[in-house]
């Protein structure tokens, strides 16, 4: 499916969630711009996103950043809740030298 109509559905207030789950899973297998990346950010973001919403956004974007071997640490830094959880976890199994640097500078930032 094409990025647009996969965007799209996820700002459809009629997409059921199970599309928009499939939307987010669909897009993180496919791509990996920053577009992409900024909006999945936005969308684990928003009041009306529900956990599992979240959670896949947090998933896809670990995935595109291992896919890209290159990770943004700003951006991991504006997850929050179970998004945030759902990529450090994969980001922990598969770079844990990422995972330490994250935790370094977290504390940094403390």
């Amino acid at each position: 499916m094409e990025k647009k109509l996969l965007m799209e559905i996820l700002l459809d207030p009629n997409a059921t969630d199970a599309e928009k789950d499939d939307a987010i899973i669909d897009i993180g297998e496919n791509f990996e711009d920053e577009e992409i990346i900024d909006f999945l950010l936005k969308i684990s973001k928003l009041n009306s996103t529900n956990e599992m919403i979240a959670a896949s956004c947090g998933e896809s974007l670990g995935y595109i950043w291992l896919r890209k071997e290159e990770i943004n640490y700003d951006k991991l830094f504006y997850l929050k809740g179970i998004a945030l959880i759902e990529a450090l976890s994969l980001i922990q199994a598969r770079r844990p030298e990422w995972f330490e640097e994250y935790k370094r500078l977290l504390n940094n930032k403390e």
